[in-house]
């Protein structure tokens, strides 16, 4: 989820440059290894999840680093962005996630406080990025 809400904001150019199956460089052990499914490249995210220092989030850390050894796309799906745009709907609209917390999806809470975290930290890092005051 905090590598969607990092794509779902930047928007950037897909591309394919690492068709599975493929071959290269991990960036935490820099060692070549191959990536014959979509699992070894979870496997690699949660290498990557593991060192994560907290210096960045971890959706900015993925940002930077998946594209390195993977190609994006086997990583989102339609239900990232179908979350995203959700927690939009609620916070714009004030929509209610239950009628009562106690009835609230406790998942979709997490997901939501991953989703505002993460889109705060993409909006503080591009006005750092594009020399605009932080607000």
């Amino acid at each position: 989820m905090s590598y969607a809400c990092w794509y779902w904001f930047l928007q950037p150019k897909p591309h394919d440059q690492f068709i599975l199956p493929y071959n290269a460089q991990s960036p935490i052990s820099d060692k070549h290894r191959d990536f014959n499914n979509v699992d070894d490249i979870w496997q690699e995210i949660e290498l990557i999840a593991n060192a994560h220092d907290q210096k960045r989030s971890l959706g900015q850390e993925l940002w930077y680093l998946v594209p390195l050894f993977a190609n994006p796309q086997y990583l989102l799906d339609e239900y990232n962005f179908n979350l995203i745009n959700e927690y939009h709907y609620v916070k714009e609209y004030n929509i209610p996630l239950g009628r009562t917390l106690n009835e609230t999806d406790a998942i979709k809470l997490d997901h939501f406080t991953i989703i505002k975290n993460e889109l705060a930290s993409v909006i503080k890092h591009e006005q750092e990025k594009n020399g605009r005051p932080k607000s």
